[in-house]
């Protein structure tokens, strides 16, 4: 009877803990190819592609924040998305969905970001990954339909066709 009176309080002491950065839990970006090959990314792996960096403020945050990651035109030259598919999809954690034009993406924008201020984002703070444009940079960045393809706690990358 004691034993069973402790599981849930062990439930509940569990449930209360914060989740862990995406490094600790491994969870990957997953991308699918034109050929439908599909290959898993976790954060060294992101890591060890091209980089950028920017400050910039969003309308889901306060302030300027830093934020790094991939450039999502390199991920897609990678995985040869780039040369192959019209239009890429992006999917998040509670599968919302965004299609995105390969043709308006710009070399260097927007990111795949892995991190925010130089530490990397936990799901509860749109995380672990997060397509991030440099909105102060540039008006054509502050648009309904940019806000409405700046997906948090992304987790695939598919090309579409």
């Amino acid at each position: 009877m004691f034993r069973t009176a402790l599981i849930p309080l062990f439930v509940l002491l569990l449930a209360a803990l914060p989740l862990p950065l995406s490094a600790e839990t491994g969870l990957p970006l997953r991308v699918t190819g034109p050929d439908r090959t599909v290959t898993l990314f976790d954060l060294a792996a992101l890591d060890a592609l091209p980089q950028e960096s920017f400050v910039t403020g969003t309308i889901w945050t306060d302030g300027q924040a830093q934020f790094s990651g991939v450039p999502l035109a390199a991920l897609l030259d990678r995985t040869g998305i780039a040369g192959m598919a019209d239009q890429v999809e992006l999917v998040a954690l509670n599968d919302y969905r965004i299609e995105i034009p390969v043709a308006e993406i710009d070399p260097n924008a927007p990111i795949i970001a892995t991190r925010v201020d130089g530490r990397a984002m936990p799901v509860r703070e749109k995380g672990p990954f997060w397509l991030v444009y440099p909105y102060d940079r540039d008006s054509r960045y502050r648009t309904e339909t940019t806000f409405a393809r700046s997906i948090w706690q992304l987790t695939q990358v598919n090309a579409a066709r």
